[in-house]
């Protein structure tokens, strides 16, 4: 995977400023969590009417077949995803914006060791480097693409690095670069090296948020769950969730799209994870039901509408998001 694309610098002009401050808090959250989902349409919650057909630490085989993917790219689960708004997960500075990727990159330092990255976005609506965002702060639109390379889609990665020497710096480990010291990086890592991906900085973005939505550990009285629209079927309730001790099933409810549950609790995977499919992703929610009963359903749900050349699946679908005061 050598692509050394042209680099381009950008910087978000006066002209477009009037658009920046118009869309900027278009859906962003109260202050009830600190780090929320990455994409989302007007006047729907974030994450709703997406799916991630590649997860992080899979393989995408009809692109890049023999890598590991180092991030999370979204998708609309129906029609277009061009246009679709980009938030930022959490507060931070945005560290750079620029780059032929197609389309923007945008870097946003959450913390001396977390970084997020947005790729493929539209030029018109992006962050400027050494601006101050906060969590649901509009950083640009999804790229109406035409390279013929892949459909439009966010390309979204948590790390804990800017430029590292051995993934973006000038001597990147496995001849994959994108320029001198390129904070966006390869987005990919070769399955037969001897490191995963979270071995060399790359996160699982979906524990990341998960784990950190809440960072004293206790959800606050108004957050919810919503039954999102790639929900189908129903969910299974557990007494705790699947694989924990004395976890077992007692019962399911009907995904009826819309329907929204008292969040009790978070139980999500290690941020650095090396697991290799999405079966390594975990997100369960603690629920009320009807009848003051609780439960844990799962959130995040390993789909075989993309699989590796191993058949193991390597999207995730979410039936059930975040649905904090707006």
């Amino acid at each position: 995977m050598n692509r050394n694309p042209t680099r381009r610098a950008f910087l978000v002009g006066a002209t477009a400023s009037p658009l920046l401050a118009r869309n900027r808090r278009v859906h962003a959250q109260q202050d009830t969590s600190a780090f929320g989902l990455p994409i989302g349409f007007p006047d729907r919650l974030p994450g709703d009417g997406f799916i991630v057909r590649h997860g992080y630490a899979t393989e995408n085989t009809w692109f890049n077949p023999g890598w590991f993917h180092a991030g999370e790219d979204w998708y609309a689960t129906s029609g277009d995803t061009a246009g679709a708004l980009i938030y930022a997960v959490a507060d931070g500075d945005v560290v750079f914006a620029g780059w032929e990727y197609p389309g923007l990159v945008v870097i946003v330092r959450h913390a001396d060791d977390l970084y997020s990255m947005y790729g493929h976005l539209d030029y018109a609506l992006s962050g400027e480097a050494g601006e101050r965002v906060k969590r649901g702060d509009v950083l640009g639109a999804v790229l109406a693409r035409t390279d013929g390379l892949a459909p439009s889609h966010l390309h979204f990665e948590a790390r804990t690095f800017l430029t590292k020497t051995d993934v973006n710096g000038d001597a990147p480990r496995y001849g994959v670069t994108c320029g001198f010291q390129c904070p966006p990086g390869p987005g990919y890592w070769p399955i037969d090296a001897p490191e995963h991906p979270s071995e060399v900085g790359w996160r699982n973005p979906t524990h990341v948020i998960a784990r950190r939505a809440f960072p004293n550990g206790e959800t606050p009285d108004e957050a919810e769950v919503v039954v999102s629209d790639a929900a189908t079927g129903t969910a299974e309730l557990w007494s705790a969730p699947d694989g924990a001790d004395g976890a077992r099933q007692i019962g399911d409810v009907d995904l009826i799209v819309g329907d929204r549950y008292r969040l009790l609790a978070v139980d999500a995977g290690r941020e650095v994870t090396t697991e290799t499919s999405a079966e390594g992703y975990r997100l369960w929610y603690r629920i009320a039901l009807a009848d003051s009963e609780r439960a844990w359903v799962r959130a995040a749900v390993p789909s075989t509408i993309e699989t590796g050349s191993d058949g193991r699946p390597s999207a995730v679908r979410f039936d059930f998001l975040p649905a904090f005061p707006v």
